[in-house]
C-alpha cells in the first residue's frame, strides 16, 4: 500500500497534536511536530538577529526568511521517512501556503511523489474555547495571539486551504476530548481506499 502523508492543519490551541498523536498512535505512523523538529534552531536564529526566541505571529523576520527554512526542513524530514515506506503525519499550520492551490502538485514534483498518498486532516474548534486554550497553556509564543485577539480570528477566517488534488477531512475537536471515533473511522475509510486503488 502506497505510504500516506497526512497534513494536519489547523490554528494554534487547536488540538492538532492530540489527534495527530492517536493517528500515529494507533496506526504506527511517523509523526513529525514542527515545533519539535524546528524550534531549537529557530529560536537561535531569532536571538543572533536581535528577536526573542519566541517570536513568530507579528514577526517580520520570522514571517519571510524563518518560517520557510523551518517547513522545507520539516518536508525533508517527512520525505526521507515516505521513501521508506513510511507513512507520516506532519504537524503544523502550513496557514502561509493555503492560498496556493498548486502547493500539493509543486510538492508531488520536487519530492517525486508518484507513489505517495496526500491528505488533509484540518482540526477546527470554536473560537471561544481556542481562546481559554491558549490562555491556559500559558506559551510565550501565544501571546501576541492574545493580545490582538480580534486580528489573530480574522486572519484565521480569511486564510482557507484552496489546495487543488487533496482530500480535506474537517474535524471539529471543540468538545472536551477529541471524538476518537471519528476520527479512527475516516482513517479506517482512507486505508480501505488506498489498500483498493493498490490492488
Amino acid at each position: 500500500m502506497k505510504p500516506a502523508v497526512i497534513f494536519l492543519i489547523g490554528s494554534a490551541g487547536s488540538g492538532k497534536s492530540t489527534a495527530g498523536k492517536l493517528l500515529a498512535a494507533k496506526y504506527n505512523l511517523v509523526y513529525l511536530d514542527k515545533d519539535t523538529v524546528c524550534n531549537h534552531f529557530t529560536g537561535m536564529l531569532l536571538q543572533s538577529n536581535g528577536y526573542s526566541p519566541f517570536d513568530r505571529d507579528g514577526c517580520d523576520f520570522y514571517q519571510d526568511t524563518v518560517m520557510e527554512l523551518e517547513y522545507r526542513t520539516l518536508l525533508d524530514v517527512a520525505n526521507s521517512n515516505l521513501e521508506l515506506g513510511l507513512s507520516v503525519i506532519l504537524d503544523a499550520p502550513f496557514i502561509k501556503y493555503f492560498s496556493n492551490k498548486d502547493y500539493i502538485v509543486e510538492l508531488k514534483s520536487r519530492y517525486g511523489w508518484e507513489h505517495v498518498h496526500p491528505l488533509v486532516l484540518q482540526v477546527t474548534v470554536d473560537f471561544p474555547v481556542l481562546k481559554e486554550r491558549l490562555r491556559l497553556r500559558g506559551l510565550e509564543r501565544d501571546a501576541w495571539k492574545l493580545a490582538h485577539w480580534d486580528e489573530y480570528v480574522q486572519s484565521v477566517q480569511e486564510k482557507q486551504c484552496l489546495w487543488d488534488g487533496i482530500e480535506i477531512f474537517r474535524f471539529d475537536n471543540s468538545a472536551a476530548a477529541p471524538d476518537e471515533v471519528n476520527l479512527h473511522n475516516w482513517f479506517e475509510k482512507i486505508r480501505e481506499q488506498r489498500h483498493r486503488k493498490d490492488e
